[in-house]
């Protein structure tokens, strides 16, 4: 947060010079043929071409170019002089206002830092710094990285911040630590024992701890921090999406419209729908942002359905499993939780399918955060209930994460038409410490991805930022070897996928779980001419130089996106931005 402001000033005082001093793209013609490279189709009856023809934005044909030109005569050609061509990246669940955000929020992740003392004197800190609002957020805190990070006390947040709210978010945010200003700012009664609010956490003396577990409980105390400038918070969100697309991303699906705005689907709209957007966006509503919008759209942002969460982060003892958590000392002492925990249900059965129902025959298509067995299997009751009231086949409803989910659950889900979402990087970062909270027994089925492939599922994998920061080939390489960032651990071998299946994960099976099958995913004829360009063959180099293949360029309908960091429309907003500020608005 602290150099928001400077960068902002930055970016004004050096982007019109930047703008003259950088060179645009030269612009393909609106029809040519794609030349000089190998291009991985995806498309499983012609799996490898070496010429593409595309016109207006849509693909013609998908062949060699001596094939392409009888058909369609002499073509303008563009050269990729030795490239690797795939369908545009997809990625299917994500939450970008919260990844632009919280991207300015005091970095206390435990891939950065390695001990408590170190994380509490950036804390402290902090809270003599500058922020982008009246309110001090911290974001990474990860006692399952960290070993000496225990929980801290309300009153070492009330000294780190006596007057100032402090909020510290866990690094899968599915918990926050508090101050008492903050939970004062909520609303919550500091004072009161008997004032007991779901998820804001008390100790047996019915004393708060500062503790907050679980999505509700969070966005209560979220929706109390004043909100940013509209201008920061759009500027922050266009530079995201920058982001997306310097990794090679054409697609994202917005898997909750979360992030502190007024109104984030709006937002999120504005953004996608610009002229200048490098990416398509496909959006999930959570119930209270259900304001009757229609399940419509352009071909850059669409409103698909709605979000639900049934259980919560298997990281922060919020995972329904069957059975109990490990009675392990990374589960009781660093988490903090009791003797044979086992996580709870977000929502009564009975609560869950009426409005399941509901949603079903309005035509949403309705994904739901799953972890352990118990919410599992309370989803596909609840979607196996709607699809009988109201058969809908076509409407095809999505498992998100799935840790744990059965051989049994998998072939119910393939049976009622549904997709599952796997959140891989569990394994790459908590690879070494998951056995201590599931078990032996339980990893060896961990993030089944082969087993449900051999259950007929169409399976997709994501990085759920911003819980993992930005980067496909990491996501790619994980769901193929499913190796922990130490090297220490593989987990489950035997769910290990191919490279060709992992990569129809992030772009084919990506697509038809939003929806667009038969617009993205693949390179065949009639779809949409979407492309990321690589340096390198993701089915030919070594597995461990997956991470590194550069990202040499992005197409979009046809043409190179430029994704640069200046432009036109980013200067403006830091502009109003800066007179925002030098007026005290």
């Amino acid at each position: 947060m602290k150099a928001f402001f400077k960068a902002t000033l930055f970016v004004f005082l050096v982007g019109g010079l930047g703008l003259f001093l950088l060179m645009y793209r030269s612009a393909a013609p609106d029809k040519f043929i794609l030349i000089g490279g190998t291009i991985l189709t995806m498309d499983p009856d012609n799996p490898v071409a070496s010429a593409v023809l595309v016109e207006d934005g849509r693909i013609r044909a998908v062949g060699t170019q001596r094939g392409i030109e009888a058909r369609a005569g002499f073509v303008e050609t563009v050269d990729l002089d030795g490239a690797i061509v795939l369908p545009g990246l997809i990625e299917p669940h994500t939450h970008p206002v919260a990844s632009a955000l919280l991207g300015t929020a005091v970095d206390i992740s435990g891939f950065r830092y390695n001990s408590r003392a170190a994380i509490m004197e950036v804390l402290e800190d902090a809270s003599s710094g500058f922020t982008l609002t009246p309110w001090i957020v911290a974001y990474g805190w990860d006692p399952l990285l960290v070993a000496d990070l225990e929980p801290p006390t309300l009153a070492e947040l009330d000294a780190l911040s006596p007057k100032k709210p402090l909020v510290i978010l866990t690094q899968m945010l599915h918990e926050a630590y508090v101050n008492s200003a903050a939970l004062k700012a909520a609303g919550i009664n500091v004072k009161s024992p008997g004032d007991i609010v779901e998820g804001f956490i008390r100790d047996d003396a019915g004393n708060l701890t500062g503790t907050v577990r679980e999505v509700e409980a969070i966005d209560r105390l979220i929706s109390r921090i004043p909100l940013a400038p509209d201008q920061a918070t759009e500027l922050l969100l266009r530079f995201q999406y920058i982001r997306y697309s310097k990794a090679g991303y054409t697609t994202i699906g917005v898997a909750g419209a979360v992030g502190r705005h007024k109104d984030p689907v709006e937002l999120i709209r504005k953004v996608a729908d610009d002229p200048e957007s490098p990416l398509r966006t496909y959006l999930y509503l959570l119930p209270h942002q259900d304001k009757n919008l229609p399940l419509a759209g352009s071909a850059d942002f669409r409103i698909k359905g709605i979000k639900f969460w049934m259980d919560g982060s298997p990281f922060t003892g919020g995972a329904a499993l069957e059975g109990s958590y490990e009675n392990s000392d990374v589960v009781i002492e660093r988490l903090g939780l009791a003797h044979n925990h086992s996580g709870s249900l977000n929502y009564t059965r009975a609560e869950f399918e009426r409005q399941i129902l509901a949603y079903h025959n309005k035509g949403y298509q309705i994904a739901i955060h799953v972890q352990g067995e118990r919410a599992i299997d309370a989803a596909l009751d609840a979607i196996e209930m709607a699809q009988t009231a109201k058969p809908a086949p076509a409407l095809r409803h999505r498992l998100e994460h799935n840790a744990l989910i059965t051989v049994s659950q998998m072939a119910r889900a393939a049976k009622l038409g549904v997709t599952t979402g796997f959140f891989v990087d569990h394994l790459y970062y908590y690879g070494d410490v998951l056995p201590s909270l599931m078990g032996e027994k339980r990893m060896k089925r961990y993030m089944p991805l082969q087993s449900a492939l051999e259950a007929g599922l169409e399976i997709t994998v994501h990085g759920d930022h911003p819980a993992t920061s930005i980067d496909p080939f990491r996501t790619l390489k994980t769901a193929i070897e499913r190796t922990s960032f130490t090297g220490k651990t593989v987990s489950a071998p035997n769910e290990k996928i191919s490279r060709q299946n992992a990569l129809r994960a992030m772009t084919l099976n990506a697509a038809i779980q939003l929806g667009e099958g038969d617009e993205l995913g693949s390179i065949e004829e009639g779809k949409r001419a979407d492309f990321t360009v690589l340096s390198d063959n993701p089915l030919e180099v070594p597995v461990g130089s997956l991470q590194n293949i550069r990202i040499l360029d992005v197409w979009k309908e046809g043409r190179r996106v430029d994704n640069r960091y200046f432009s036109g429309t980013h200067l403006s907003l830091a502009w109003d931005l800066i007179k925002a500020k030098l007026s005290g608005r």
